[in-house]
């Protein structure tokens, strides 16, 4: 009886962890990833000593999953039409897990989620992210890209570099005003980036009623916006997330701060341009995936900044 009871315990485990991997398996490089960046660059920022981390990072990762699994759940029940035509593989679309199931996972996960963060100290922010995700997947703010972009992703990502950030302090360190200003602008620059991704999947949005920036205003229309905001306003964001940092004196004289700023404005125009002349979904992916690619890179920017 006990060796059947292992076997099946065990089974149930493997399947929730397929389940869990099938809900988030999206967001590996544009939310797990920035998520442990965010924490190395804290742990280099603070002076952090390597040897008493491992305890720290497992903290991190396991926040990182917690953190998005409770975001998809409820996004992918909201969006079960839409993925149907972008994303067939999810497990709702494909029966792997039942919507009444899927319902008792959202309200578990949340539970645990809000437990941790507040055995962690991190409470109020997971609890603002919780209320966040309610109100973007079924809430109706993730129907408009105003809503979904500019003002929840923004927060979203607000919140993600504060509690990555405190998870690698010790207990008497604490985030200073100017670092949250540096996180505040990084945000900004990343909600205002993000209307890029709903280029590629304009078929399903239309059947799930969305009103995204493509299908608000026209493809052709959508690309000459986001291509002229690639080209001068996320560039100048990005500056002032800098300037939070280091004045402009010290951005346009040190070699070191100049390059980065040359090397962001040049993947920006890349995306621009890209925008503009390849516009299949598929490459449409591509071009988000460059962008998510220099998000990532430019998180340990502010340990540059500060030597």
């Amino acid at each position: 009886m006990r060796p059947l009871y292992c076997k099946l315990t065990f089974r149930a485990i493997i399947r929730e962890l397929r389940i869990a991997w099938g809900f988030i398996n999206n967001d590996i490089w544009d939310t797990i990833m920035p998520s442990l960046l965010i924490f190395i660059t804290s742990c280099i920022f603070n002076g952090r000593s390597w040897k008493d981390l491992m305890i720290p990072i497992l903290i991190s990762l396991t926040y990182a999953v917690l953190y998005i699994y409770t975001f998809c759940i409820s996004n992918q029940i909201d969006g079960i039409e839409e993925d149907r035509i972008n994303k067939p593989y999810r497990p709702l679309v494909t029966g792997f897990v039942t919507m009444k199931e899927t319902f008792t996972r959202m309200y578990a996960y949340n539970f645990v989620y809000l437990v941790y963060a507040l055995f962690l100290g991190l409470f109020w922010y997971s609890l603002a992210w919780t209320i966040i995700s309610y109100y973007l997947n079924l809430g109706g703010w993730s129907n408009h890209w105003i809503s979904k972009n500019l003002v929840g992703m923004t927060l979203g990502t607000f919140i993600l570099f504060n509690v990555q950030w405190q998870i690698a302090l010790q207990p008497e360190q604490v985030i200073s005003y100017r670092t949250q200003a540096y996180f505040a602008m990084m945000s900004i620059w990343a909600g205002f980036a993000l209307p890029i991704q709903d280029l590629r999947d304009v078929a399903g949005d239309l059947k799930g009623g969305r009103k995204t920036l493509p299908i608000a205003v026209g493809d052709r229309k959508a690309r000459i916006i986001l291509s002229i905001h690639y080209f001068l306003f996320l560039p100048a964001i990005f500056l002032c997330a800098m300037l939070t940092m280091v004045p402009l004196k010290e951005v346009i004289s040190k070699p070191l701060n100049i390059s980065i700023f040359i090397i962001q404005m040049i993947v920006h125009w890349l995306v621009a341009y890209r925008l503009l002349v390849y516009t299949t979904p598929e490459a449409d992916h591509r071009s988000y995936l460059l962008y998510v690619l220099l998000f990532c890179a430019a998180i340990p920017m502010v340990c540059v900044l500060k030597s």
